[in-house]
């Protein structure tokens, strides 16, 4: 079911064009007005055909359809008829800018035909400016909304365009330097490697398994730039090539920490369950990036990753071993405002500081 959720601007409109309504009728003089004087029903019609404002944005056509009647009814008791003029002319205004061509046209017809009709016979002689006022307003609405609807559309095609040409400037940007720069170290490291597996040297096995451990994660960085350039070109991505790894992979992360020197166990904390794709995404990102400050900047021998679920949350917690840090951004560079941003955009938080048996602690909640 939908929720009406109703506008303060679309309150104190509502309160304006009321209050405009009802100080006409009460004290323009009657000589100005074209109809009887308004007595208590219609002033419950003035009333009743402006609440409609309300929830205008987010239902017009309803707003409209509830409005039209009490209209309806108003005119034909032959009540003074510029008065509820305004009222008309916004939810027609309402009508135009947020819904399609036809159908703008479609209620205003309908609106102009109850209406105009209702006025023209209440009057004694032929139908003249009290019919042709309201329909040029109604005009001017319908002509004002679809200018404003194809401005709007316009700027969003606009704002679109220019997000389509500058994620193909960042791919291209990524293709051309980082990829690059990528191949070179994968090709280097593995070359290395195969020519140190050669000699028969144990003293050389460690510097073999470390340069094979570069050229691994080389080619990791390769095949996820390839995906994030798919994606940034908006191509589509094979199913055998997720755009981006899900907490299936921690164990998996933890190893290739393990092989910078840093030893990594994964928990898991309650029972485990399927998770929506931007939720994983999120919290291994989250894990791989706290686990890269760990290897650069906590001296740490250990790390340890939690993954806790409940009910309505799922928690993850990095932390270490190593000399923690005073000052959480002190490196200067943006993995915890990445990470922040990254919880704060599935309406989770992030939370880091000095672990409390020392080493450095991350914890990031998002809901389930």
């Amino acid at each position: 079911m939908r929720t009406v959720s109703i506008r303060a601007s679309d309150v104190a409109l509502t309160g304006v064009l009321l209050v405009v309504s009802l100080v006409a009728v009460l004290t323009l003089p009657l000589k100005w007005l074209e109809g009887r004087p308004v007595d208590a029903l219609g002033l419950t019609l003035i009333v009743l055909a402006t609440l409609p404002v309300l929830v205008r944005r987010q239902f017009p056509v309803v707003a409209l359809a509830l409005c039209v009647p009490v209209e309806v009814v108003y005119h034909a008791l032959d009540y003074a008829h510029e008065v509820s003029l305004p009222v008309a002319v916004v939810l027609i205004y309402t009508v135009s800018v947020s819904t399609s061509r036809l159908s703008a046209l479609v209620a205003v017809a309908a609106v102009s035909t109850s209406v105009l009709l209702t006025v023209g016979l209440t009057q004694d002689g032929p139908p003249g400016v009290e019919v042709i006022s309201p329909l040029g307003w109604f005009l001017v609405a319908l002509a004002t909304g679809q200018a404003v609807r194809l401005h709007r559309a316009y700027i969003a095609e606009s704002m679109e365009r220019r997000v389509v040409e500058e994620r193909l400037r960042i791919a291209r940007d990524l293709h051309d330097v980082v990829a690059h720069h990528v191949v070179v170290i994968n090709s280097h490291a593995g070359v290395a490697a195969h020519l140190l597996d050669d000699r028969d040297d144990p003293s050389l096995a460690p510097i073999a398994a470390s340069l094979h451990t570069v050229a691994d994660a080389a080619s990791g960085v390769l095949s996820e730039l390839r995906t994030t350039l798919d994606v940034l070109r908006g191509n589509e991505v094979d199913a055998d090539r997720q755009p981006a790894p899900r907490l299936d992979g921690l164990a998996e992360l933890a190893t290739v920490t393990g092989t910078a020197g840093v030893a990594v166990s994964v928990e898991v904390v309650g029972e485990r369950r399927p998770l929506g794709s931007g939720v994983e995404v999120t919290l291994y990102r989250i894990a791989q990036e706290a686990l890269t400050n760990v290897v650069k900047h906590a001296a740490a021998r250990s790390a340890r990753v939690v993954l806790s679920y409940s009910d309505d949350e799922i928690s993850l917690e990095v932390v270490d071993d190593g000399h923690g840090t005073p000052n959480a951004d002190e490196s200067g560079g943006y993995g915890i405002v990445g990470m922040t941003e990254r919880a704060h955009a599935l309406g989770g938080r992030l939370d880091v500081g000095n672990g409390p048996g020392g080493g450095f602690r991350v914890v990031a909640t998002v809901p389930a």
